[in-house]
């Protein structure tokens, strides 16, 4: 009796999981506190499982004080960005102030020398050093500027692809503004292609059309890997494409169990959710906390802490095809599922009537393409409690085809209504209760 030969799926799966092991086998050398190479790796692969305990923080007094001099130098300060944004709380080992000195210091020099050695075209310099101008903002907001008026600079060359695209994501970083890339099916180089899906899933790039794009890069990040010799690939690349195939898997996972019914359900928890929405009595606490949802802005942030911890290719603020003389976002997009979900806020009973026909007229234009997406969920927020209009407003909305669900959730009773806020009070110690101790903070 001969045993069955396992499928081609089988084999594949099999060879993925022996090539990430090899590539968290290849970052071990980096993984020491202070190494460039780790610190890089470290964040690009910032919230993705790998095998081994990292290593690479450089933040304690000992190696500080035998590092003193190579701090004076761009890939020392970019050590310290990378180390101070990854660990907030060391600040006071005096970390942040030798950065600032530094930072102050690298302004003064050329950052085109005759020689082109720069931190300008080193990525892990040019990463680090990045993340050190948002770790310094407040301490320093010069540098930021002259930061950003050299990465445009004409005297940037790029000799790699994957130079430039560093080059992008900082300028991306720096002024929050996503770069829109194209042109991807020209890409053959898979640490290239990695660092495109990496700058994608942390918002620094925009995919000129997210469904088509982020599939082929995901298709072709997995076979590339099948056909890469970890041994060629430098530590930086290597976590590149550790980062990328990871997330992939995660995600071709995630999209084997998640339909659009469950973008619902994640949304119906909205008041489940708020339960622990802090407004604090100042008879209560010593220190109240108030957090005022006032707009619809309150009510994005929450939806996405929401729906980005389930659906990880969740598009904020998805820009659609241009309807005549005007221009459409919709608050989010999930384009696995080819689903928008817009948001709105309602502060009376009155407003019902008018959010409905705004969405009904929306519709028409974000769906009009039949592209990436085609159907819309609808979350609205009611800070009136007016429960009585929930149901007509969702039975006019649901006549269309194409909104496939509409949630209405009411503002929680602990936040006030609207036209009642007040500023946060000030601290005031709380009142003595019999059934704490005296020491009770």
């Amino acid at each position: 009796m001969t045993s069955q030969e396992p499928g081609a799926h089988t084999v594949a799966v099999a060879q993925l999981a022996d090539q990430m092991a090899a590539l968290d086998r290849h970052l071990g050398p980096a993984n020491k506190p202070g190494d460039l190479d780790g610190l890089f790796a470290h964040h690009i692969l910032n919230g993705v499982d790998v095998s081994f305990p990292w290593e690479v923080n450089p933040l304690t007094t000992r190696w500080l004080d035998d590092h003193t001099d190579r701090l004076r130098h761009a890939p020392g300060l970019a050590v310290l960005g990378f180390a101070l944004h990854a660990h907030r709380s060391h600040h006071d080992l005096g970390a942040h102030e030798r950065l600032v000195d530094g930072l102050r210091d690298l302004m003064r020099r050329d950052p085109f020398p005759a020689d082109r050695t720069t931190f300008a075209t080193d990525r892990r310099q040019l990463l680090g050093i990045t993340l050190a101008a948002l770790v310094t903002q407040d301490a320093l907001p010069a540098f930021r500027s002259w930061l950003l008026e050299i990465l445009p600079d004409s005297r940037f060359r790029a000799d790699d692809p994957r130079t430039d695209l560093a080059r992008r994501h900082a300028l991306a970083v720096l002024t929050d503004d996503p770069a829109l890339l194209g042109g991807l099916t020209s890409i053959k180089s898979l640490p290239e292609l990695s660092m495109v899906h990496w700058m994608s899933i942390v918002g620094a790039a925009r995919l000129a059309d997210p469904a088509a794009d982020l599939q082929f890069i995901q298709r072709r990040i997995l076979t590339g890997l099948l056909r890469t010799d970890i041994g060629d690939l430098s530590t930086c690349d290597a976590a590149l494409v550790r980062a990328a195939a990871g997330r992939i898997i995660d995600a071709s996972i995630d999209g084997t169990v998640l339909t659009r019914s469950h973008v619902g359900v994640v949304l119906r928890r909205f008041p489940a959710a708020m339960k622990r929405w802090r407004w604090d009595d100042p008879d209560d606490v010593r220190h109240p906390v108030r957090w005022e949802v006032g707009s619809e802005r309150e009510i994005q942030d929450i939806v996405w802490i929401m729906l980005r911890s389930v659906f990880s290719d969740l598009v904020d603020e998805e820009p659609l095809p241009r309807l005549g003389h005007s221009s459409y976002r919709a608050d989010f997009g999930i384009p696995r599922l080819g689903v928008l979900i817009e948001l709105k806020y309602v502060r009376s009973a009155a407003e019902f009537k008018k959010v409905e026909k705004e969405i009904l007229e929306d519709s028409i234009a974000y769906l009009r393409e039949r592209g990436t997406y085609t159907k819309l969920i609808v979350f609205i927020y009611d800070a009136s409690a007016s429960s009585q209009e929930h149901d007509i407003t969702t039975a006019a909305l649901l006549e269309r085809d194409d909104i496939i669900d509409v949630i209405i959730v009411s503002r929680p009773s602990q936040l006030p209504a609207p036209g009642t806020v007040t500023a946060t009070p000030a601290a005031t110690p709380r009142r003595t209760r019999s059934r704490r101790s005296p020491g009770s903070p």
